[in-house]
């Protein structure tokens, strides 16, 4: 009997669904942007189920560009329409069928926020882009004051991995805010050269935006309060986590 979910599968790795990863999913496109002051420009690494990149778009951004390195892929998101906002029929949205690093590496573009949500670290190319090379590489191509958004999971690793790997993130990042959207499953990085401050009144102005506010609702997010909640520590806990 059909349960309704949907998942997507690659290398018999589920990489996205339409239920149990949709906090992390949705919150790794909002919380980036509403980390960051005016975001316009952004870059997501890695398309999936286009959730991520639906997210993303519910803001006035003027222009998004999503990696991705399987074409298979894209057609597979259409299959997440119903979950996703089409982020496909926006005309703001530029697919790119690329390595992300190896766009990085060509693109003169810079970005206000780059968000990175490829597979788990042990899978193969996925490897690259759990990089200090990759990190410090990502810092480049982003605007002074830009955020950068990495998605790290909990399972399958050891305390020193995450902490290696944290480490890793906040070397290149001086200034890094972790999120926690899945309890004991998925942590969210945003790292910066510039220090992560949390306006509660602008928050609240740009979560009342009518198309955040209504996919937030979906997480049932309807405050900073709210969002704030998934905020594990910041810049000196990280410090004492990784030291």
């Amino acid at each position: 009997k059909s349960t309704g979910v949907y998942l997507m599968a690659v290398n018999g790795k589920i990489d996205a669904s339409s239920e149990g990863d949709l906090p992390t999913q949705m919150l790794s496109g909002h919380i980036p942007l509403l980390m960051n002051r005016d975001p316009k420009e952004v870059l997501v690494i890695g398309f999936a189920s286009g959730i991520t990149v639906g997210s993303v778009a519910q803001h006035p951004i003027d222009k998004l560009t999503a990696v991705e390195i399987e074409p298979a892929i894209i057609d597979a998101s259409h299959f997440f329409d119903p979950f996703n906002h089409r982020p496909l029929d926006d005309p703001r949205v530029h697919v790119i069928r690329n390595d992300g690093r190896n766009y990085m590496l060509v693109t003169d573009d810079r970005y206000d926020v780059i968000i990175s949500e490829p597979s788990n670290p042990w899978m193969t190319v996925a490897s690259n882009l759990f990089t200090r090379e990759f990190f410090e590489l990502g810092r480049t191509r982003l605007k002074p004051g830009g955020v950068f958004g990495q998605w790290l999971q909990l399972y399958g690793m050891s305390p020193l991995d995450l902490q290696a790997l944290a480490a890793t993130f906040h070397s290149v990042f001086p200034h890094v805010l972790v999120f926690n959207t899945i309890e004991e499953a998925d942590l969210l990085l945003i790292g910066s050269d510039h220090p992560l401050t949390l306006d509660m009144d602008t928050m609240a102005g740009r979560m009342s935006e009518l198309s955040v506010k209504i996919d937030l609702m979906r997480l049932r997010i309807g405050s900073p309060q709210d969002l704030l909640s998934y905020l594990l520590f910041g810049t000196n806990e990280i410090d004492r986590f990784t030291e």
